[in-house]
């Protein structure tokens, strides 16, 4: 195993350019309900493709393009039957006997590879895994990689055109793209003699049917013999040596995760580096959908890391450093500083066994993020099972505080609060705006507005109820040493709360969890004209990120400098 995951968490395309940019060698077979294909890469080029269906092959594709004629085909189908161990792939046979030019050959196996492409891409899910040390290349390509690298961009894009078209159309099938796919050439054989004579009873073996032994028929005999997805069929073989009874228990945890693990509001999105398979099995079930995929290469992961911020994601680096007998050599504290230096704002989780104490100390040096547990069947191998449920248990917690939220996400969000800001046409609209962005941070705030020399109540949020907008009766005058005046002479207060405070604020809406409270002055033409006041009231605190908080302030001041002069040209 080298890379792998679930096509509903990391598309096709996705995984074909990822392949193609670190030049990756191996087959990428690809398993959904209708079957199995399979697409050869080396050095990053696709070099081979098996269609799902059997019956698409390249002389036939070729014949329905127009670049081979019918005769041609039987007549090298023929030779290549004869030749017994001499025997050549039909394409190469055309090519050596002039039937049919190099270029044409290429464009028929271009299409097969495109009509594979389109094929999965219809999939409503599916997996994919890459095999480094298997290079498959079908009787048809066989002749070609060598010589050809076709260009894995070019036919992605034409695939994709070609997708979209048919999708667009409703004729999203392989005839309505390369044409009618005929049936193989011995089938048609056999179909055209039994339509040239009439079929008798004895053809058909009806006059011995009295003779027959009667038996009840298995029914379903096909679906019978269908293995299940489920996480027992995936792990096959892999906890051989442990009681049935708890790998049972390990199989019902996981198979009972997936309803659990529904989608999330995150843009968290998993990359686990691991060589192991049942934490690969585990760890995708935990995730569910924010797992992207797994790889044991270290060099896959600046790509998918890539791939991931470029599509808005927020990539979470699952490690695992596996059993320490098993680690041949890897320095996983260097790799963490490696990542953490090519991406700094990266959360980076390390899975280690019980006696990893010096890898941890050192991957925590290097910037990991979080230590998670890992179980370990060589130093506990009569709890392995229950310490597997229990890491799986630690990482859906460390999963579900909501953890790697993308810069992108708050640099957004600060960009809205500064619209929202900007599009107010009336004072007291600009100061409610404010106090909306306050209280994404905090859990409630009032607006005071500085009236002569007193400060009045105006709107508040989150008072009565979460995030319900109400109004405060307070009318009071600010003492000479209180936090109030300091707030009034500009200053941005973020303490606990003094006795005024208490007496005032506290006694209208009533004290909060923790003691301390935010005063955010807002100025206009150098002078304070009112001031937000927030806490978290019956929730415990988090970071206030009062830069961002002081930024939105001088930002509502020059919006109400704006209107306000507006106002007085408009008068004048």
């Amino acid at each position: 195993m080298s890379f792998e995951g679930d096509l509903d968490h990391l598309p096709l395309v996705d995984v074909i350019q990822l392949l193609h940019q670190t030049g990756k060698t191996g087959t990428l077979t690809l398993r959904g309900a209708k079957g199995e294909s399979q697409l050869v890469f080396r050095d990053g080029f696709i070099v081979s493709a098996n269609h799902v269906n059997n019956s698409i092959r390249i002389g036939q594709v070729m014949l329905d393009m127009g670049l081979l004629s019918r005769e041609a085909l039987e007549k090298a189908l023929i030779q290549q039957r004869d030749a017994g161990d001499d025997r050549k792939p039909i394409i190469q046979m055309l090519i050596e006997d002039g039937t049919v030019p190099t270029q044409s050959a290429y464009q028929g196996l271009e299409a097969l590879i495109e009509m594979t492409i389109v094929e999965v891409l219809t999939w409503s899910r599916g997996t994919f895994c890459l095999e480094v040390d298997k290079v498959v290349v079908s009787d048809e390509y066989r002749y070609f990689p060598e010589q050809i690298n076709m260009n894995t961009q070019s036919i992605l894009m034409d695939a994709l055109r070609i997708y979209d078209e048919r999708k667009r159309d409703g004729t999203l099938t392989p005839e309505s793209i390369f044409g009618n796919i005929a049936a193989p050439e011995a089938q048609r054989s056999s179909s055209a003699e039994l339509s040239a004579a009439e079929l008798s009873a004895a053809d058909l073996g009806l006059e011995e049917l009295e003779g027959l032994e009667r038996h009840i028929p298995t029914f379903f005999a096909a679906l019978q013999e269908e293995v299940p997805d489920t996480p027992a069929s995936r792990l096959q073989g892999e906890l051989a040596g442990i009681p049935a009874r708890e790998q049972q228990e390990l199989f019902h945890y996981l198979e009972q995760l997936p309803s659990r693990a529904a989608a999330s509001g995150s843009d968290l999105g998993v990359v686990l580096l691991t060589t192991e398979r049942l934490m690969r099995e585990c760890c995708a079930t935990v995730c569910g959908p924010r797992f992207i995929c797994a790889t044991d290469d270290p060099d896959q992961l600046d790509p998918i890391i890539d791939q991931a911020l470029s599509r808005e994601k927020s990539p979470l680096l699952l490690l695992d450093a596996g059993e320490p007998s098993a680690r041949n050599g890897r320095d996983l504290a260097a790799l963490v500083k490696q990542k953490r230096e090519r991406f700094p704002e990266l959360t980076i989780a390390l899975l280690a066994t019980p006696v990893d104490y010096p890898l941890c100390a050192a991957a925590q040096e290097s910037g990991v993020s979080a230590l998670l547990p890992r179980p370990s069947r060589e130093q506990r191998p009569g709890t392995f099972i229950s310490d597997t449920i229990d890491s799986c248990r630690t990482l859906a917690a460390y999963l579900d505080h909501d953890h790697g939220k993308p810069a992108q996400d708050q640099s957004a969000k600060v960009r809205n609060q500064l619209l929202a800001l900007s599009e107010q046409r009336d004072p007291p609209e600009v100061t409610f705006a404010l106090l909306q962005a306050a209280c994404a941070v905090f859990r409630r705030g009032v607006t005071l507005v500085v009236v002569r020399s007193e400060l009045i109540a105006e709107r508040a949020i989150g008072v009565d109820a979460a995030g319900a907008v109400t109004s405060v009766k307070l009318r009071l005058s600010a003492p000479a040493d209180s936090l109030y005046q300091r707030a009034l002479n500009g200053e941005i207060c973020y303490t606990e709360a003094d006795q005024t405070l208490r007496d005032t604020m506290y006694a209208a809406i009533g004290a909060p969890l923790t003691g301390k409270a935010l005063l955010l002055p807002i100025k206009s033409f150098g002078r304070v004209i009112a001031i937000i006041y927030a806490d978290f009231g019956p929730g415990s605190g988090t970071d206030p990120q009062l830069p961002l908080l002081e930024i939105l302030s001088q930002h509502a001041g020059l919006v109400i400098d704006n209107i306000l002069y507006r106002k007085r040209c408009a008068q004048k």
